[in-house]
């Protein structure tokens, strides 16, 4: 009999299949406790709305506003242990009440140290 992990792969997470059952130690399959997920977003608000977008943003833990230009488009970094709450971060932002829309511009998983 095969083992069978959670698929938790990059690719899971953008294309929405984040949770799909894959045959453990295949690419995506789950690894060992102590990781945590990092992820750059660009995030597109109403001009008008961009002080409250910000405020809001940042108020959501593990999330912050790195940069904005101004006219809307706000640089947002993501920290989490696991990928169900980098999924859950995303979204939060996502639904913030103006936001247009924002885009993955980058993730990535790291495995932590004990001395971390």
């Amino acid at each position: 009999m095969r083992n069978v992990g959670i698929d938790r792969g990059r690719r899971a997470l953008l294309t929405g299949r984040l949770g799909e059952m894959r045959p453990a130690g295949s690419p995506g399959a789950p690894t060992s406790q102590g990781e945590f997920h990092i992820a750059s977003l660009i995030v597109y608000a109403k001009q008008s709305r961009i002080p409250a977008v910000t405020a809001a943003i940042g108020r959501i833990p593990g999330v912050e506003v790195h940069a904005s230009d101004g006219r809307g488009k706000l640089v947002v970094v993501l920290e989490t242990a696991n990928d169900a709450a980098m999924v859950e971060s995303i979204r939060r932002v996502d639904r913030t009440d103006g936001v247009i829309c924002s885009a993955l511009v980058y993730q990535q998983t790291e495995q932590s140290t004990p001395d971390e």
